[in-house]
Formats: C-alpha cells, structure tokens, sequence
C-alpha cells in the first residue's frame, strides 16, 4: 500500500510540475509565436505583416493573437486587418509533436481588395500556404473597390455575419470560399442596394434588392479548386454565382406574370 501510495503521490507531484512547465513554456513561447507568425504569413502571402501580440496555452491547446495587418501593393492593394484570431492546436503540450492548426476563428476581421490582382501571388512565395483544419469567421467585412476586373462595380461591401469551411489551404485571404460549408452574410451594392446571402448544405440562397423579399434559392456546388489559378476562379465563380441566382429570380418572375 506504502508503494501505491508512494506512487500515486510521485505522479501527482509529476503532473503538477508537468502543467506548471507547460504554463512557463507557453508564457515564454508568447513572443516568439508572435514573430513566427508574422514572419509565416509574410512569406506565404508576400506581404507586409505585423502581429501586436499573442497568448499561448499549452494546456488547453489554444493561441490567441491580436490585432494583426496584413498589406501587400503589388497590383492591387490587399489590406487585411484582424482583432483577435484564434487558434486550436494539439493539447496538453503535445503542439511539440503535432504542429497541425486544427481550427482558427477570426473575429472583427476586415479585407479590403482594390482588385483581383491583389490576390495573385508569385510562383514561388518565401513560405509555403498555411493550411488550417477548420476555419470560422464572425462578423468579418470583405470591401471590394472599383478596378477594371469587376466593371460597373463602384463598391461592394459583404458583411459576414458567420461563415464556416472545412480544411483550407490559405494561398489568398479568399481561398476558405471553395471550402465553404455556411455562410449568412449581407452585401450591400451601390445606390443603396443590400442583398442578404445564406449558404447550407448546397443551397445558396439570396433576398432583398433585384431577389425581393422572398428568398431565391439554387443548388450549388463548389467547384474543386486549382491550385494554379485560384484567382480566375474567384472571379468564374461570383459571375456564375450571380448568372445562376439572376436566371432564378427571372423565372419567378416569368411563373408570376403567367399565372391565372
């Protein structure tokens, strides 16, 4: 019994030193992650990065930054401003094993793209993309301004109220969209037009403005990616998404004007 108890009390004192180092570790590791991550971002995304602090828990699994700018002029100009983003890595000090990002959410994000230039990366960036398991936004802005690929776009701002997508490789700060699992968001269009979105489970539905109060619904699908020209997908993709909700609600429009 002497040594049962022996060795419950050594693993006790163990486990207890064991979590105090993971608190020192991570309180240490604070500032470092800091820099590793500004300097990860910089070099996969070919931008200008600067990351106001982090918090590292080992224990729970968990590292929070804040207050990260992103900016890269090389076409187009990409501004990415973030107010805390959160990160799950592996528990209990096992982050030193296995590196994987499990699920980031970013909160009180804001990305302004002055054209779809911005989003073209060179060949071969100083990083390799960062790949995330999860990503989820809550209440994020996407600001679009007026340029030659989207013309008669004076602005258009997508408010995202949430949005959730699977495993993602972050080669641009839209490439979570071809891994969209939902999404409720507001657009708003010039001459004070809004438009709210919704997208679950391959619906893509679509009210307000041109769509009227009554929500346009279509089935979609989307496409896989190709790693080598995401941004001409991008751009494929919000022309086919528009084409589709636009043949929807003529339809309706049609059916209502036949009608008895």
């Amino acid at each position: 019994m002497r040594r049962v108890a022996r060795f419950g009390l050594g693993l006790a004192v163990f486990v207890a030193a064991y979590f105090i180092v993971l608190v020192i570790v991570g309180w240490i590791a604070a500032g470092i992650v800091a820099d590793k991550i500004q300097a990860r971002l910089a070099g996969s995304l070919d931008a200008e990065v600067k990351v106001g602090d982090a918090e590292v828990g080992l224990i729970s699994g968990t590292v929070r930054v804040n207050d990260l700018h992103l900016e890269r002029n090389k076409i187009d100009t990409l501004e990415l401003d973030i107010s805390g983003l959160e990160v799950d890595i592996a528990p209990m000090g096992w982050v030193l094993v296995d590196r994987d990002l499990r699920r980031v959410k970013v909160r009180d994000g804001r990305l302004t793209i002055s054209g779809a230039g911005a989003l073209v990366l060179p060949p071969r960036p100083k990083q390799p993309p960062v790949r995330v398991g999860a990503l989820e936004i809550e209440n994020g802005v996407i600001e679009l301004m007026a340029t030659g690929y989207w013309p008669g776009l004076a602005r258009m701002v997508i408010t995202i109220e949430h949005a959730r997508a699977g495993a993602t490789t972050l080669r641009t700060g839209l490439s979570w969209l071809f891994t969209l699992e939902s999404l409720v968001a507001r657009v708003d269009l010039p001459a004070n037009i809004t438009v709210r979105i919704a997208f679950e489970d391959g619906a893509l539905s679509a009210s307000g403005g041109f769509f009227g109060q009554t929500p346009v619904t279509i089935p979609f699908q989307l496409p896989k990616l190709d790693d080598r020209d995401e941004v001409e997908q991008l751009v494929a993709l919000g022309k086919q998404l528009g084409k589709q909700l636009a043949i929807e609600r003529a339809k309706r429009w049609l059916g209502s004007q036949l009608a008895p």
